[in-house]
């Protein structure tokens, strides 16, 4: 993968809507001017000499655009409060910057708090609650990600989300196991398709379960090739070993570089 930096450009008002993939489960969209972003974990820190990933993990590719160069975002939407999907460090950097609407389930929201969000600018994320920001519509879908045995998160702590725009809709499920609730969400146009091989998760195995019942015409790969980590894993597992599984569903696959734009009213990558 070689990181395409997400350009100024990005955040004009535009006539379309065009997604941008920020490496592991973050997501970029602009809708007709509207700015959201998904899981942002933009950051980079010093530690011993080299910039990482605020999460501590070594990057195997640059970041495609840093929270402090962002000149603009109407709401940052958040899954869970994991540390790859919550990174504070963005978290406090856009709230300080451009103050946001947050979108985000409750052990997120105390985070949130903690970090000085005012109230009026944070919004829960609670299954099936739709919430209009500018040119989108934000749906949240459910989501458990039980993965951890010493207080997992429960069902509310997790969540997805579906962002309808005028282009076509996008679907972010998040981190979550296969639920039954998922699997009646339809007239989905672009789905971020989870590969990790991963307790508590879609996997790919999930995602093209979802692919064929929600009727997306384009899967974008995600949970891969972010994190110098081993092989597997939420981290780890390679996005190839998901195509015996979506080369008969009727969508196109992505493997997006960080950075690189998709448009939904083209249906092509810019």
């Amino acid at each position: 993968m070689i990181t395409q930096q997400v350009p100024a450009s990005f955040f004009d008002r535009r006539d379309d809507t065009i997604v941008s993939w920020l490496g592991s489960a973050g997501a970029l969209i602009n809708t007709r001017g509207t700015v959201l972003f998904i899981d942002p974990v933009i950051t980079t820190v010093s530690r011993n000499g080299e910039q990482v990933a605020e999460t501590g993990h070594r990057l195997k590719t640059p970041c495609p655009i840093q929270a402090s160069d962002v000149p603009r975002a109407d709401a940052v939407l958040y899954t869970h409060a994991d540390g790859d999907h919550f990174g504070r460090k963005t978290a406090e950097i856009l709230n300080v910057n451009l103050k946001p609407v947050f979108i985000a389930p409750p052990p997120v929201q105390t985070r949130l708090q903690e970090m000085g969000v005012v109230g009026e600018r944070i919004v829960t994320a609670r299954d099936g609650a739709s919430i209009q920001i500018g040119e989108a519509e934000v749906v949240v879908t459910p989501a458990l990600h039980d993965w951890n045995e010493k207080n997992p998160w429960q069902r509310g702590d997790c969540c997805g989300f579906l962002v309808k725009t005028l282009d076509g809709t996008i679907w972010h499920p998040g981190d979550t196991r296969l639920l039954e609730e998922l699997l009646a969400v339809k007239g989905v146009d672009v789905l971020f398709f989870d590969v990790a091989e991963a307790r508590a998760h879609l996997g790919p195995e999930g995602s093209a379960r979802l692919a064929e019942t929600c009727g997306a015409t384009d899967l974008i790969a995600y949970h891969y090739g972010t994190f110098e980590v081993p092989p597997g894993g939420p981290f780890g597992s390679d996005p190839k070993d998901c195509l015996g599984l979506v080369e008969e569903l009727s969508a196109y696959y992505r493997q997006l570089n960080p950075g690189d734009l998709f448009s939904l009213k083209r249906k092509t990558v810019l």
